[in-house]
């Protein structure tokens, strides 16, 4: 499909926000994937695992976008599945919204599928009328505008098209105004309608040379150009075209192949040389920019173009060929404008070899196509193969009927043409004149500074020499000025530096302080729990017990030492005491240490015997006293840099443990607790913004009380 200026760029500035955040965790990420250019495909899956619902459904549809971009069909058309599928599970109406436009992309993108894309793209315009976020669906008004236009529905492509304008002129989106305008250009001009398209096209190279886009300007020639080619002025759309190629670069091509448009551009600079009767050289750019035979996307262009070629120097046999080729490609692909116009290339070239009969149903095909799209050029040329056919068969009536027919239609085409021209004769005076008026205007300037330089250079100089002698006198004195701040500034850094060290200092010793008190308390009170068997005379049961205690005391004597553990190692000592509990308790209770997301235990840090106190706790005071056997749960899980810990008894619960227990000796069970809160307080530091330990009842459904839950929050030392 010739759509040159339809060709479709994303705004990367609405992406920069989406790679940012990509690099964060969930809490950061948004709907504003709508993601950058060249986005890393990497980064992108490298986030994918830590992100979860919107965020990761946002994540895989711009995982498909950037596969497109990277011309890799099977990965693209996978993202963009799942993406779906996970949007159907959250029903996330915008995630499905934005999936299905990425298969209408796909469709259009890689196999020119016109009418799947338009169907797609339609299911997604519905569910975004859903949902109040319409990120995205300036893309959607995009493939219906580009399917509808190639089916040529050329009224709908139109409305699809200035919705893209009205969305884009309301956000102040000149890179979407831009294409839109582009966009109802190519359209009028394919339906016959050079005035104006030609007005649009002016509006886009005004728009264009106002912004000093490289790639619009490039795309405004071309435009340009082609619509030259479609009033006959061959040698203006020559012009038009290599001042569009002196302009290329990787990055121009680049973004042309991205949107489809490289080979249309190619080709048709090619077709100018043929209609210049220059066939030598329209030959040598058939083939220097000839694409491969098995992309039928590509090589459908190239076939018609050089059947036109071959049409023009009347080697019909060859033309005829690359044309059946061709048309059977563009049916293959749903592309409405080219079928109807290789039609005509056809019917006419069968006219030429004298095959009047094929000439007729080719010709009868196109205008029924016309009939529907309304395309003047295409009635004027059925007509002129009729009337011929007609006149060759002695069918006088019919021939007189077709030519009347064709006199009127093709009055009809050249008046348009003719307004075309002159609207370009007029566009381009008004550019000559606009040019001159800026020559004339910047002579005049080039004057007046002249005049103003030389009455303001002696002032300069006078100045300059007063400026000079007082430049001096300042300089020195801000000189002196910041030496003196200079010197108070290293004293205040130095006195900063020493009382950061000191408070450093403080709060190292107070940690060694607490830790040793803790150490003491700990070993006391497994050293009670042994002294209970013995007393009992369960000396099987005390040694098993002073076993197992024994490799604990070892492993708080390694770590005592330590200010900083690993987690692994606290999980450890933690597990060896909770052993030696139960079997004190005679197994009256259970326990489990439960993970709720990825944990490397090995990298994370911090201080020992930091969990054990909690637990403990929860013995004594919640399950020693329950009725039944206890339960004792431990749940850990990471969220960024804070680890969360949440110790869980079906005890007693607080206030049945007040009532049991004497003041005396809940004072002294409680003083681990105490001092471990004291210590998680110094380790987490002071505005961390974030309660680091708190304990609440859990009750049941009629309020009665079923246990006890502690959640500590840990800031993370190391990383996973």
């Amino acid at each position: 499909m010739r759509i040159n200026l339809c060709i479709f760029y994303r705004v990367a500035g609405n992406k920069i926000a989406f790679m940012l955040k990509i690099l964060f965790p969930q809490i950061f990420f948004c709907m504003t994937f709508t993601a950058v250019f060249c986005q890393n495909i990497d980064s992108l899956k490298n986030a994918l695992p830590y992100l979860r619902d919107s965020a990761k459904v946002d994540c895989i549809n711009e995982l498909s976008l950037q596969y497109i971009l990277n011309e890799k069909k099977d990965s693209a058309t996978q993202f963009a599945m799942l993406a779906y599928e996970e949007s159907k599970k959250l029903n996330y109406i915008h995630g499905i919204a934005i999936s299905l436009v990425r298969k209408a992309r796909i469709a259009k993108h890689f196999d020119d599928e016109l009418v799947l894309s338009e169907k797609l793209a339609r299911e997604s315009l519905s569910w975004f009328a859903k949902t109040p976020n319409q990120e995205g669906i300036y893309e959607v008004y995009h493939f219906l505008m580009y399917t509808t236009f190639g089916q040529s529905r050329f009224d709908e492509a139109i409305e699809f098209a200035k919705k893209k304008y009205d969305l884009s002129k309301a956000t102040g989106n000149e890179t979407g105004m831009f294409n839109a305008l582009s966009n109802i250009g190519a359209i009028y001009k394919d339906a016959g309608n050079y005035e104006r398209s030609l007005f649009y096209g002016q509006q886009c190279r005004q728009l264009a040379l106002k912004t000093g886009n490289k790639q619009w300007l490039q795309g405004t020639l071309v435009g340009l150009g082609e619509l030259y080619m479609k009033i006959d002025d061959y040698n203006a759309a020559l012009s038009n075209f290599r001042q569009a190629f002196q302009m290329d670069d990787p990055q121009l091509e680049k973004q042309r192949k991205n949107g489809d448009f490289d080979i249309w551009m190619k080709m048709e600079y090619a077709e100018i040389f043929s209609h210049l009767d220059q066939f030598d050289s329209a030959w040598h750019y058939f083939e220097l920019y000839k694409p491969p035979s098995e992309d039928d996307r590509y090589y459908r262009v190239y076939l018609v173009s050089t059947g036109e070629y071959y049409f023009l120097k009347k080697e019909y046999s060859k033309a005829l060929q690359n044309f059946l080729r061709g048309l059977q490609l563009h049916k293959k692909l749903s592309d409405r404008n080219e079928v109807q116009r290789t039609l005509i290339f056809i019917a006419k070239t069968y006219l030429a070899l004298n095959n009047n009969s094929a000439a007729i149903q080719y010709a009868k095909e196109g205008l029924q196509m016309a009939n529907e799209t309304k395309a003047k050029q295409i009635f004027r040329d059925c007509y002129q193969v009729f009337y011929t056919v007609y006149d060759r068969w002695h069918q006088t009536d019919s021939a007189n009927l077709y030519f009347r027919r064709y006199s009127k239609i093709r009055d009809s085409v050249a008046n348009e043409q003719l307004k075309a021209q002159l609207a370009v004769a007029g566009f381009e005076q008004k550019i000559e004149l606009l040019n001159k008026e800026a020559e004339i205007k910047q002579a005049r300037l080039e004057q007046t500074a002249l005049l103003e330089n030389v009455l303001v250079g002696g002032v300069i100089a006078l100045l300059l020499l007063g400026g000079f002698i007082f430049r001096n006198i300042i300089l020195k004195r801000r000189s002196e000025k910041q030496r003196h701040e200079h010197e108070i500034q290293l004293q205040k850094i130095e006195s900063k530096k020493i009382e950061t060290e000191l408070k450093q200092q403080a709060t190292d010793l107070e940690m060694q302080a607490l830790r040793a008190q803790m150490n003491p308390h700990f070993i006391f009170n497994c050293l009670s729990s042994i002294n209970h068997f013995i007393l009992k005379n369960q000396s099987e049961v005390a040694s098993d017990y002073l076993t197992k205690f024994s490799r604990l005391i070892r492993h708080v004597l390694n770590n005592s030492r330590k200010p900083m553990i690993t987690l692994e190692d606290e999980l450890e000592m933690l597990r060896l005491y909770l052993d030696l509990e139960r079997l004190r308790f005679k197994n009256k209770f259970d326990f489990n240490i439960i993970f709720k997301n990825e944990i490397n235990e090995s990298a994370i840090f911090i201080p020992p015997l930091l969990l054990q106190p909690f637990a403990e706790n929860a013995i004594w005071h919640g399950m020693m006293n329950k009725e039944g056997r206890g339960q004792l749960d431990i749940e850990l899980s990471r969220q960024k840099n804070i680890l969360s810990c949440i110790i869980s008894d079906n005890g007693v619960g607080r206030s049945k443990a007040n009532e049991l227990k004497s003041k005396s000796a809940e004072k002294e069970k409680s003083m681990g607790v105490q001092i471990t809160a004291e210590r998680l307080a110094l380790f987490n530091g002071e505005g961390n913004g974030f309660p680091f330990f708190e304990i609440e009842d859990i009750n049941d459904e009629h309020g009665n009380t079923n246990g006890t839950r502690v959640i500590l929050k840990i800031g993370i030392q190391g990383d996973e």
